[in-house]
């Protein structure tokens, strides 16, 4: 289902009882960060904080947060029934993304409706949030889709990647090598020039779904992917400042350059991130300069509060982890790995660990499921440690994933693999600081982890079970006993 913007959307979640328009006056510095992650923990509704302290009269007043942090607001979002299962809402998107619907260009919008420029140019006209007690500054990139363009394919990319507010006009940023963008920065940087970005606030959810999660996307870009999650093509707009297209529907743009230059850089971290820890160590860093804002009348600020722990999600646990399931999916059968049944990951470690189902049809398979994630790009920030299970294991229960760890694996017989010094991500507080520079490394540091619960086929065959692998399950209740006892049952008076 498509919206035609956030306030569409956002009118859809009202009538639906999702949303809570929050009257009383809040400080966006901490409070609206407590309340949201209170809301969170609770499982609570979305919220449209309309009374900020310190923006009665600004160009913006409103900010919405926690947006589609619940399975049916994320249902609500794809059009789907409210109740529908995360393996449902799995293999939707893994279909969704295999297709896509180009996007149309259109000269106008109602994101040009206001055009600031130049020494007008002020980002604390804003009501961007400091979110948690620690953090370095103000996080505007939260919810945010940056927009930036390869100089040689001109193909764009649209991801989601923190950023703070460093001045009136500047964002310093964290841009990891491995992602997207730091591949076009690289680019711009050999070049010596300065790279186009585009940071897009408040649209329809499903451009900020694709763009949280590593889409593979050769010759296209997210939009296109978008447009299939969505169902109607994107309608975008061109830039004031360089050739990068945004959503003609969007709520703010916010269009600057990244220069590769280490004397413009700025100082940026850390961050309550995505692990639940603070991440991301105070340093210099690129920053966006700014120079152009467009923004609709009276436009919504979007913000996300991110990190999830036990019993604790944040918002991206609920779509983030379940895109990255399906990206998986997709990609583990694009590149030839048969017979792939399921993918999941819990959602309290968004993907870090994940799990895939098979049928199993030779030996080392599990090997192979684990070796073509490791050498994706999905793997920058998912798939640390892979369990992959036979087709009788339910991955998405997890005492099913604990009895088969327990009874399917044995070490010492390279049922548990490791895969040392592969990138990763460089906010997993168990990497030693020092290798999760990402100025100096690109990336973080990762030794990646099988394990392998699936039966091992070099077991003996036990041969008093006529030939098994395994013997049979003794909680099974033999047929013919089962018709018995259901036969008698109300005698047995229980």
């Amino acid at each position: 289902m498509s919206y035609r913007d956030l306030r569409e959307f956002v009118d859809i979640l009202s009538e639906n009882g999702e949303l809570v328009e929050v009257k009383a006056e809040v400080n966006w510095d901490r409070e609206i960060g407590a309340i949201t992650r209170k809301v969170l923990n609770s499982k609570g509704k979305a919220l449209l904080f309309e009374n900020i302290k310190d923006y009665k009269n600004t160009p913006c007043t409103k900010l919405i947060t926690n947006l589609i942090g619940s399975r049916k607001r994320l249902c609500i979002a794809l059009g789907l029934k409210d109740d529908t299962p995360f393996n449902e809402i799995t293999r939707f998107m893994k279909d969704r993304f295999s297709k896509r619907i180009d996007p149309v260009k259109v000269k106008k919008g109602p994101v040009k409706e206001n055009i600031i420029k130049g020494k007008d140019v002020d980002l604390f006209k804003f009501p961007v949030p400091k979110w948690h007690h620690l953090d370095g500054g103000r996080y505007i990139n939260t919810f945010a889709g940056i927009v930036t363009m390869d100089p040689d394919t001109k193909n764009m990319n649209i991801g989601i990647y923190r950023g703070m507010v460093g001045s009136k006009n500047s964002i310093p940023v964290l841009l990891a090598a491995s992602q997207h963008w730091g591949m076009h920065f690289a680019k711009y940087r050999a070049m010596n020039k300065p790279m186009p970005v585009a940071c897009v606030y408040g649209w329809d959810p499903a451009l900020f779904i694709t763009a949280s999660i590593p889409l593979q996307h050769h010759g296209y870009s997210e939009y296109e992917i978008a447009g299939s999650l969505r169902g109607a093509p994107v309608e975008l707009v061109k830039c004031e400042t360089s050739d990068l297209y945004v959503p003609a529907w969007a709520e703010i743009v916010v269009e600057g350059f990244i220069s590769p230059d280490p004397k413009t850089f700025e100082m940026e971290g850390p961050f309550g991130e995505y692990p639940g820890y603070y991440g991301g160590m105070a340093s210099s860093k690129p920053k966006i300069n700014v120079e152009c804002i467009t923004h609709r009348n009276d436009p919504i600020f979007g913000g996300l509060l991110v990190g999830a722990t036990p019993g604790k999600w944040d918002e991206a646990a609920y779509y983030a982890n379940t895109g990255f399931c399906a990206v998986a999916w997709n990609f583990l059968e694009t590149v030839g790995v048969p017979n792939i049944l399921d993918v999941w990951a819990s959602p309290v470690t968004e993907s870090t660990n994940m799990r895939v189902k098979i049928r199993k049809i030779y030996r080392g398979h599990a090997k192979q499921v684990a070796n073509a994630l490791w050498g994706s790009g999905i793997g920058n920030y998912a798939a640390k440690n892979v369990i992959v299970v036979d087709e009788d294991i339910d991955i998405h229960d997890d005492e099913a994933i604990e009895w088969a760890i327990a009874y399917r694996v044995n070490a010492d017989m390279n049922d548990v693999v490791f895969f040392p010094g592969t990138i990763g991500s460089m906010l997993d507080p168990s990497v030693p600081l020092k290798l999760r520079d990402v100025q100096k490394y690109g990336q973080g540091k990762w030794c990646r982890t099988l394990i392998d619960a699936t039966k091992n086929w070099e077991l003996e065959r036990e041969e008093q079970y006529g030939g098994e692998l395994y013997p049979p399950l003794a909680t099974d209740i033999d047929p013919e006993d089962e018709k018995l006892i259901a036969k008698r049952w109300k005698e047995y008076g229980i």
